[in-house]
């Protein structure tokens, strides 16, 4: 039996994008092909190059008539498409559509943070015939067995999944979660095209010339931020693989791709303190000389001097560091996170005696947020005297804290809300101002953005004249071509 799982293209700001493996469907891939399935793999936007479409607005990757042909070539007997991100559902949704004219009578399952979300709309508007509700590998294999044995889709008591009967929606939430992550096999990353994602690396805090690949050790969060929804994804719990496991996997990246960099794409990959000064303890014994980084935030109250010290001997090149505000009220009272601007100052200047640079991450345009607070903010950010800065602007996800409250204070309007933002697929949306409140209004929002990012790199040019200088050649590069 065949099966093929596809993630779409997307739309970015930058026509350089860089290209992250897809983790997601690595892993069920994995998990389907060693229980004997032929698997195939389409990543659409590894294939084709970047094409403007409008101002400040590419698409990368190939179209969805040109995946719907890679689908058909490869005769599958079930399809998978994930949409790994709101922001790609656009996308998604027209390769469901382009596959589906192709090929009518395959069944179709979708999964990805926005089906998860917003089952019952994709259920009913993109021609799936089932959606996994959050983490997937479990609900699909299942899923594919019974296709086997029966020629059809057969979601009756399936733990995770929603389905259409008889025109309406069936679904049956999420209760079981992986809890030894090491029963998993590594994501099949023989079927992906590793050159590529090789070749076209960089970005997201890492140079252009990095090659560098990703790995997930843990998954979900301990914490409770207002504005996440990794909850709704992978559970309330934190799950992790052993520390041997994670070495053993770093040592195959390392032999068989040879990257510059390894990217930890984990939620929470400092919550255990042992775990982690075990993977890098072991990974110096081992004499696995990768470098490696978090371009997904960490949790400052995670951090100290000694940890920091053996993350830096093995191989820890920069840390992104999750502070989001630096306003007490806003920190704990409206997002909920357990940390403190101290916490963050002492971690950074830790950092920087320990030799590991330091980006951050704030969030502004919370509810409460005001021009008092978000100051608060860009005065720890410059006291931090960080080396990269993150600054966006508040969205409010389905499935956070965060959007129920700004529908229960009538900031938003959660159908046209979804239907106009969240959908729309646009790659600046964690950069536009969704909503306004009584402390703070769409303009002044955006001015903060600009002054944030002003601010820090008067800063940081002053701090580092040569980083200016790179600046202004590549300005200037620019200009001329």
């Amino acid at each position: 039996m065949r099966i093929t799982l596809v993630t779409p293209p997307f739309y970015s700001d930058n026509p350089n994008e860089a290209l992250a493996m897809p983790l997601g469907i690595a892993y069920l891939g994995a998990v389907l092909e060693r229980d004997g399935f032929e698997v195939t793999l389409i990543d659409g936007a590894t294939l084709g190059s970047s094409s403007q479409i409008a101002d400040g607005k590419y698409f990368v990757g190939a179209s969805s008539t040109e995946i719907a042909a890679l689908v058909v070539a490869s005769k599958p007997d079930l399809i998978g498409v994930s949409c790994p991100f709101t922001t790609r559902y656009r996308l998604f949704y027209e390769c469901v559509k382009a596959i589906k004219e192709q090929l009518p009578n395959v069944p179709f399952v979708a999964g990805g943070i926005h089906p998860t979300l917003f089952y019952q709309r994709v259920l009913e508007n993109d021609h799936c015939d089932a959606v996994i509700l959050g983490e997937g590998e479990q609900t699909l294999l299942e899923l594919a067995r019974r296709f086997k044995d029966s020629g059809g889709i057969e979601p009756e008591g399936l733990d995770g999944l929603a389905w259409l009967q008889d025109r309406e929606v069936k679904a049956v939430p999420r209760k079981s979660y992986i809890d030894d992550l090491d029963t998993l096999p590594q994501p099949a990353r023989h079927l992906l095209p590793m050159d590529v994602y090789l070749s076209r690396s960089g970005g997201r805090w890492s140079s252009k010339r990095t090659s560098t690949l990703p790995i997930l050790t843990s998954r979900s969060c301990p914490g409770r931020c207002s504005f996440c929804s990794v909850h709704a994804i992978t559970g309330p719990k934190w799950r992790a693989h052993s520390a041997e496991r994670v070495v053993g996997e770093i040592a195959t990246i390392t032999n068989e791709y040879n990257p510059s960099l390894i990217a930890f794409e984990d939620d929470r990959l400092t919550w255990d303190r042992e775990r982690l000064l075990s993977i890098c303890q072991m990974k110096i014994d081992r004499n696995i000389r990768t470098e490696w980084y978090t371009p997904n935030g960490v949790h400052v109250a995670d951090l100290d001097e000694e940890l920091l010290r053996m993350m830096k001997k093995s191989g820890c090149r920069s840390l992104n560091l999750a502070i989001e505000s630096g306003d007490a009220t806003i920190l704990h009272k409206v997002i909920g996170k357990k940390a403190t601007s101290e916490q963050a100052l002492e971690v950074s200047q830790a950092c920087k005696r320990v030799g590991i640079r330091t980006n951050g991450y704030f969030v502004i345009g919370m509810p409460g947020d005001s021009d008092a607070t978000i100051q608060r903010s860009l005065d720890l950010c410059l006291k931090m005297r960080l080396d990269g800065l993150g600054v966006f602007i508040a969205t409010p996800f389905p499935g956070t804290r965060m959007f129920d409250q700004c529908v229960k204070l009538g900031y938003i309007d959660p159908e046209r809300f979804t239907e106009e933002f969240l959908e729309s697929g646009d790659p600046n949306l964690l950069h536009q101002p969704l909503f306004e409140t009584e402390t703070m209004s769409r303009e002044r929002l955006l001015w903060w953005e600009q002054e944030f990012n002003r601010q820090f790199l008067k800063g940081l040019y002053r701090r580092r004249p040569v980083v200016r200088l790179r600046a202004v050649v590549k300005k200037t590069v620019s200009w001329l071509r």
